[in-house]
């Protein structure tokens, strides 16, 4: 890890070869094998903790000076010495066992009776220095025997692990079936691996993941990092390295040329055909789940966008009926609304994107509405929409949190909060703020000096009502809520036209401006607005 305590990235390795000294061949322990009462086997040096744990892979028999390059790793090595003439001190026998060791040996037997009736004390002391399992093999217990009993425990080992892998895929499929079936089989995957799972989108994401006993541990960071690469990249797998022997396992999700997430899972080294076969299932039927839930295909937009209109009408029972029949869920809680604008020429990696974002979150629903994109989201989703825009530069408004009963205030924040981004030429999406629905008057409303000039442009009219106890003020802002039109300012005030008409001359002269103009009129309404408003 560096010194923020981030994993390193390694380079992406190929998913189905495996690192230099791991198999994907089925192993046992090697206690499993020394306790295999009929040998007779006893462990007389380079014994430890770990050592009944060593894994086995083979029983190998060998005569040679040295075998080491006819042996693979995780070996057991039987010889009856008939070699050992040439180790003659202690450091030929340390050399002897260290070649055993370099060769990834798991451990050595050698049979006494035949050309030693004891182990040479050199071989033993070697081993015991340098922590090589080294047990004594007795006269009557033949080397086929050794040989034999491992290859029946290996296939006893490979029997069992079909058997898991026969329930596992059943448990799985059967997971999958469930409401939330890409979460149920995500989480049965993790429970019967013994390590987190997750599905990101194509951004990087994690939009499933179990168990979440598991999640405070991982650095979300760098698998969105990690995914990105990946994607970019169009690489179909991978196995990523980190810090401390940590590190993930990768699958794209979906077809060619249309990436709709990843599958990510804990690196506990190469999986064997068991695991790596479970992980293709995972693949597979969390494929088929983002494609359902994406939506693709001019049906499925329509009635998302039916929905959308629905829930804006505030007829949310009949849009929840009509999401039934779909994989939407219609967001729930604490939502937003965002409005963005699509880019002057289609692109296919914002399309992505956004298509991956909406089949990976339940929650969200993005569609046009009025001629527009439009996206209704779970509060907790905007930190990812909010990464979509600005990665691809998009100009976007994003509503204040409310719930789906003022869905329709909340379009409209995000409305005004889009036309100010375009109008400033934002950078970043913009939250709409009660100044922006406010408009001009509310920006002068925060200015002191524009109220102080408000009140000495109607100091004249307010002056001669308090004098003569007449209300010109209440009457002139009547008639320019009107739009000039005496009667039915008249009518709303309650007095004849050419009371108002003579009212109205009054304010003109008292303020000495042409009321025909639209540039006075526009001024004493805004004027009369801000009196109001302090």
């Amino acid at each position: 890890m560096d010194e923020t305590g981030t994993p390193h990235s390694g380079e992406i390795q190929p998913f189905s070869e495996a690192p230099a000294g791991v198999s994907l061949r089925q192993t046992i322990e090697l206690g499993e094998l020394l306790h295999q009462y009929q040998l007779s086997l006893v462990l007389i040096a380079g014994a430890d903790d770990t050592t009944a744990a060593r894994a086995v892979q083979w029983v190998h028999i060998s005569e040679l000076e040295d075998p080491t390059p006819f042996l693979p790793p995780r070996t057991v090595l039987l010889t009856t010495g008939a070699r050992f003439d040439v180790v003659q001190g202690p450091e030929d026998a340390r050399a002897y066992v260290q070649r055993l060791i370099d060769a990834g040996t798991s451990a050595l037997g050698v049979a006494v009776g035949l050309h030693w009736d004891r182990i040479p004390a050199q071989v033993v002391a070697a081993c015991d220095a340098l922590g090589l399992p080294l047990f004594r093999v007795p006269y009557d217990t033949a080397f086929i025997e050794i040989v034999q009993t491992a290859a029946r425990l290996l296939d006893a080992k490979t029997r069992d692990r079909d058997i898991w892998a026969i329930d596992s895929q059943r448990a799985v499929t059967a997971a999958s079936l469930h409401r939330d079936g890409l979460g149920a089989a995500v989480r049965e995957a993790a429970a019967r691996l013994g390590r987190w799972v997750g599905i990101t989108d194509r951004s990087g994401r994690l939009v499933e993941f179990a168990p979440q006993s598991a999640r405070g541990a991982v650095d979300a960071e760098w698998i969105r990092r990690e995914t990105r690469r990946l994607v970019e990249r169009g690489v179909s797998a991978g196995r990523i390295g980190g810090g401390e022997g940590s590190g993930i396992q990768m699958q794209a999700l979906g077809r060619q040329g249309q990436v709709l997430g990843v599958l990510v899972s804990e690196d506990h080294g190469a999986p064997d055909t068991a695991e790596r076969t479970l992980l293709g299932l995972v693949s597979a039927l969390a494929t088929i789940q983002l494609e359902h839930r994406s939506g693709v295909g001019a049906a499925q937009a329509a009635l998302r966008g039916a929905i959308l209109d629905l829930l804006i009408g505030e007829q949310v029972q009949l849009a929840e009926r009509l999401a039934e029949g779909t994989l939407t869920r219609i967001p729930a809680g604490a939502i937003v609304a965002v409005r963005y604008r699509s880019p002057a020429e289609p692109d296919p990696s914002f399309a992505e994107d956004l298509q991956s974002l909406d089949a990976g979150s339940p929650g969200l629903i993005g569609a046009s509405y009025r001629d527009a994109p439009l996206v209704i989201a779970e509060s907790r989703h905007l930190p990812a929409l909010k990464r979509l825009l600005v990665a691809h530069r998009l100009p976007a408004g994003i509503s204040e949190r409310g719930t789906l009963s003022a869905l329709s205030e909340l379009v409209g924040q995000a409305d005004r909060a889009l036309e100010y981004a375009l109008g400033s030429a934002a950078a970043v999406p913009v939250d709409y703020r009660p100044e922006l629905h406010g408009g001009v008057l509310r920006l002068l409303a925060a200015q002191p000096e524009a109220v102080v000039r408000a009140a000495a442009l109607l100091a004249p009219i307010r002056h001669h009502d308090e004098r003569h106890g007449d209300v010109i003020e209440e009457s002139l802002a009547t008639w320019l809520a009107h739009h000039g039109q005496t009667s039915a300012a008249a009518t709303e005030l309650g007095v004849h036209r050419h009371t108002l008409k003579a009212r109205v001359h009054t304010a003109a002269s008292l303020l000495q401006l042409d009321l025909d103009s639209p540039d006075s009129r526009a001024e004493l309404w805004a004027a009369l607005r801000l009196l109001a408003d302090a």
